[in-house]
């Protein structure tokens, strides 16, 4: 007898082995405070954190103040012929595949110090200092300076990022903003910018130090801090980068496991009030120092920044800087009756019993406080400054403003006091700091545009000091004329420092591992090193049935009694017929191929032996 046999069984259908990569995307918060991506004319600090991804620098400063290699493989200086040369790293590549070469390089340095547009862009004064840049070959690039010149590894080496001569020199630098497609050197590549929401940047495959293992870059931008600690806390976000942890928060921040907050010990930054220098009565000096004496920092520092910080020395350099800082010059303690009568010498009196004082010329002494808008930390230092100041007779009030705008403002000079700040930092040389600020070629007439001395502040003997320290090349002679510097700041206060605020970073630590705490979480030593810590490739299988038909043959004993009699029959039968399976490869530490196939016959036999004894039943 021929039984025909058809059996499909789910359990041998195959699958296919498919490998998805997963896009390794790290995220970054940080202030919506964009100005451009030109490294040359770019100020905001937010966005100069993109301009460092996309644009590398010859060296790099790590957080113990060290020179490294970077863009350029080596370098030499040689302070007899006054000679700087810096051999650049071979299978460099520009973000659109062109080889980086020396004469990029002389390209950037010369559109600074000799150009058309070196009067704008060459706001550090380096033209003073350096002779020539040229291209010895593909590879090396040298400079030559005029005279001695302190600061000049920091500017040449780790300030300034060489750009593609290919793109930069159709475009006029002093005001290309180079926000549709920056073409840079850096790890990551420009991908978008939204306004407003994010910047995205992606890894550079040919980078020359090897390919970030991060494959995208989203940095989200925030009006408020507030709201980007909150994204932070959900992990919406992974760290936060170009601004700090309010104090406030981290008792709060840090119940969470997973975030941790790192305190910065090579930086902090500094706030401060810049009074405008060429506007009555901020012009006098003495009117500058009763407020100064008005303010108490200490308060602040308890008030706002609940410990995280020290009243700031009034010389602008900080104790942060070791040795550079000035140990003789500390800071006016709040003596509000000396406040008063520094007013009533300079006949700054109230004549009509309102509390608030007027100038000789009957002019009320009634101010606005210009700072950033969707800032606490700025705004509530700023209203105490205007509540000190009321307490002597100065009416002040508060006007917060998007960044972009009290920029412009006080760029042009269209303000009375504004409160700001920045960031301090080892890593930079204290020229940095101070030629910009002070020098009287920085202090433009008002209207025009000053990024820096926005104060206005000019004084010939401070100049004097001010070239004289870049020129000076032995570290304790140069370290004498600096303390000589914070002396007379501290004297003028044409910008009085508020207090020093402890740089505090937060970063969450489920996504990625390899955070490089000693330089900053964020800083591109640390996004370098990181790497994800779920996997990268996930395996998806996928069940796709296949028919195949197999012939099975079926043998079996069957025992009849035959016709009624005594006669007990045994014969053997055989069955043939066919079996249809849906076949799959063998799944991973599944069942095999072989074993299933043997379950299957045994199925067979199986049912075959219950039909045998449900024919014997009968």
């Amino acid at each position: 007898m021929v039984v025909a046999l058809t059996i499909s069984l789910s359990l041998l259908g195959p699958y296919t082995n498919t490998t998805v990569a997963q896009e390794v995307v790290l995220k970054l918060g940080m202030p919506d405070q964009i100005d451009n991506f030109n490294p040359l004319i770019g100020l905001f600090a937010a966005a100069g954190y993109i301009r460092g991804m996309l644009y590398d620098t010859l060296l790099y400063i790590s957080a113990n103040g060290t020179y490294i290699p970077w863009l350029a493989e080596s370098y030499s200086v040689d302070s007899e012929k006054l000679l700087l040369r810096f051999r650049i790293r071979p299978g460099a590549y520009w973000h659109d595949g062109r080889p980086i070469t020396a004469s990029d390089v002389e390209f950037t340095f010369n559109l600074v110090v000799a150009s058309n547009y070196s009067d704008k862009l060459d706001k550090w004064g380096l033209r003073k200092y350096i002779e020539y840049v040229k291209a010895i070959d593909d590879r090396t690039v040298e400079f030559k300076l005029k005279e001695p010149y302190a600061p000049a590894l920091f500017y040449i080496g780790a300030l300034i990022p060489p750009l593609p001569k290919h793109i930069w020199s159709e475009v006029d630098p002093t005001t290309f903003k180079n926000m549709d497609n920056p073409v840079g050197s850096g790890p990551f590549k420009f991908l978008k910018y939204t306004p407003g929401v994010s910047i995205e940047l992606v890894a550079n495959e040919n980078y020359y130090r090897g390919r970030p293992k991060n494959d995208r870059l989203v940095v989200v931008l925030y009006k408020s801090t507030d709201a980007l600690m909150l994204d932070l806390q959900a992990g919406n976000i992974d760290a936060i980068t170009a601004t700090t942890v309010a104090p406030e928060l981290v008792p709060v921040l840090l119940r969470d496991p997973n975030i941790r907050i790192v305190e910065l010990t090579y930086t902090a930054s500094l706030r401060f009030i810049g009074f405008n220098n060429d506007r009555y009565p901020f012009s006098i000096r003495e009117f500058r120092e009763a407020i100064a004496y008005a303010i108490d920092k200490e308060a602040i520092v308890r008030i706002v920044m609940l410990g995280y910080g020290y009243p700031a020395a009034d010389g602008w350099v900080q104790p942060l800087f070791g040795t550079w800082y000035n140990p003789s010059v500390g800071y006016r303690r709040q003596n509000l009756t000396k406040a008063a009568e520094i007013l009533d010498k300079l006949g700054f009196v109230d004549r009509d019993g309102d509390g608030i004082r007027e100038t000789p010329n009957g002019t009320v002494l009634r101010f606005k406080i210009l700072t950033i808008s969707g800032l606490a930390e700025f705004e509530r230092s700023a209203e105490l400054v205007a509540g000190w100041l009321k307490r002597i007779g100065i009416d002040a009030s508060i006007e917060a403003q998007a960044l972009g705008t009290v920029d412009q403002r006080e760029g042009v000079g269209d303000f009375d006091i504004g409160f700001m700040g920045i960031g301090m930092s080892i890593t930079t040389d204290l020229d940095y700091y101070l030629y910009e600020r002070f020098h009287s070629s920085q202090a433009y007439p008002l209207g025009t545009y000053a990024g820096r001395n926005w104060f206005r502040y000019r004084n010939p003997e401070l100049d004097i000091l001010l070239e004289l320290q870049r020129s000076t090349l032995d570290p304790e002679r140069r370290r004498e004329i600096i303390w000589k510097i914070q002396e007379i700041v501290a004297r003028d206060i044409p910008a009085l420092t508020i207090y020093m605020k402890t740089a505090l970073v937060a970063y969450r630590t489920e996504r990625f591992t390899g955070w490089v705490e000693s330089e900053g979480p964020t800083s591109k030593i640390s996004i370098l090193n990181l790497s994800p810590r779920k996997p990268e490739v996930v395996t998806i299988i996928t069940q796709v049935p296949v028919v195949t038909t197999v012939p099975v043959t079926q043998v079996r004993e069957v025992t009849q009694v035959v016709g009624g009699t005594t006669v007990i029959m045994t014969q053997t039968e055989v069955r043939v017929g066919t079996l249809t399976v849906s076949e799959t490869p063998p799944q991973p530490r599944g069942i095999s191929t072989e074993t299933l196939t043997l379950l299957a016959v045994l199925l067979v036999v199986f049912i075959g032996a219950i039909a045998f004894l449900a024919t014997k039943r009968r």
